[in-house]
């Protein structure tokens, strides 16, 4: 995945945000960035989280390479595709909370709010959301179920979502977009996303 700089920018600055809130958990540990100037030839590149100092006998062995963790893009998207069961697991009385086609646009606004993914970018979330989803899911996701979003009340940001009775035809579609929008970003605070 190739980040423009804006994007890496808010990549490393999630990153340091969420260490700094794991806080003691996280004492000691060290992050590695490369960076390939334009125009370098170009090296695999990856963000390591590694206990510093090393302990003693090369540390970690995760995958072969002595004192390497695994990366956090890779830990990410093992946490997302934990957090979208968990959704689907989720119960509103008897039957799934994530019961539509349509409850993909709650994901959707919640991984564009939290800055997994750019707004309006169906393409690229298309992408993102293929390589995270897990083989089991309650309404199998379509791109235009979620490209949809941008004709309805849930294309602003969640902090701004309001029911309107000019725009939402009844008030129980948009609390249960409401309901799955907010747990779902529960569940990813509750995962360290």
């Amino acid at each position: 995945m190739e980040l423009n700089d804006e994007e890496a920018l808010e990549f490393i600055n999630r990153l340091l945000e969420r260490m700094q809130r794991a806080g003691h958990a996280n004492q000691g540990s060290k992050i590695e960035l490369v960076y390939v100037a334009p125009g370098a030839q170009h090296v695999e590149t990856q963000i390591v989280a590694s206990p510093w100092p090393p302990p003693k006998g090369g540390g970690n062995t995760k995958g072969g390479e002595k004192g390497v963790a695994k990366s956090f893009k890779e830990d990410a998207a093992d946490g997302l595709r934990h957090c979208i069961t968990l959704l689907m697991q989720e119960k509103c009385g008897n039957e799934p909370l994530f019961n539509q086609q349509n409850h993909w646009q709650a994901v959707y606004r919640i991984l564009v709010d939290k800055g997994y993914c750019r707004d309006s970018d169906f393409d690229g979330f298309d992408t993102f959301i293929r390589r995270v989803m897990p083989v089991e899911v309650n309404k199998p996701y379509t791109k235009a179920s979620v490209k949809q979003i941008s004709q309805t009340d849930f294309v602003r940001p969640f902090e701004e979502w309001m029911f309107d009775m000019q725009t939402s035809k009844t008030r129980r579609p948009f609390d249960r977009m409401t309901a799955i929008a907010q747990r779902f970003r529960e569940i990813l605070e509750e995962n360290g996303l």
